[in-house]
C-alpha cells in the first residue's frame, strides 16, 4: 500500500471539493443559459403573434367598405412593415395585400368620380 504525504492528503479533498463546485457552477450557467434562450424565443414568438393580430385587425380596416377606414388600415399595414417583426415573406405578404387594396381602393374612387358609371 501506498502512503501519501500528509500534505497531499489534506489537499486532495480541498482539491475533490473545489472541482466539484466548479462542476456545479457551470451545470448551473449552461443551464440558466438554456432557461433564458427559451424565454427569449417564448417572447419573439408571442411579439410575432400579437404583431398577426395587429396586421389582421389592419387588414380588416383596409377592407372596410368606408374609404376612411382603408386608408387607415393602409397606413397601420405600412408602420407594421417597418416593425423588425416583420420578416421577408410578411413584408412580400404586405406588399401583395397592400397592391391590392389599393387597386380597389382607387377603382371604387374612379367609378364614384366618373358617376357610379363604367366603360365595358
Amino acid at each position: 500500500m501506498v502512503t501519501l504525504p500528509t500534505w497531499l492528503q489534506a489537499v486532495l479533498p480541498l482539491a475533490t471539493g473545489l472541482l466539484s463546485a466548479g462542476g456545479a457552477f457551470l451545470g448551473v450557467r449552461h443551464a440558466a443559459r438554456g432557461n433564458d434562450r427559451a424565454t427569449k424565443q417564448r417572447e419573439v414568438a408571442a411579439r410575432r403573434e400579437e404583431w398577426w393580430r395587429r396586421f389582421t385587425w389592419a387588414a380588416g380596416l383596409a377592407l372596410d367598405e368606408l374609404p376612411a377606414k382603408r386608408v387607415t388600415g393602409l397606413k397601420l399595414l405600412g408602420k407594421l412593415a417597418q416593425s423588425e417583426l416583420a420578416e421577408r415573406d410578411e413584408c412580400l405578404l404586405l406588399d401583395v395585400f397592400q397592391g391590392r387594396v389599393l387597386d380597389a381602393l382607387l377603382d371604387d374612387l374612379t367609378q364614384r368620380s366618373d358617376g357610379g358609371t363604367t366603360d365595358t
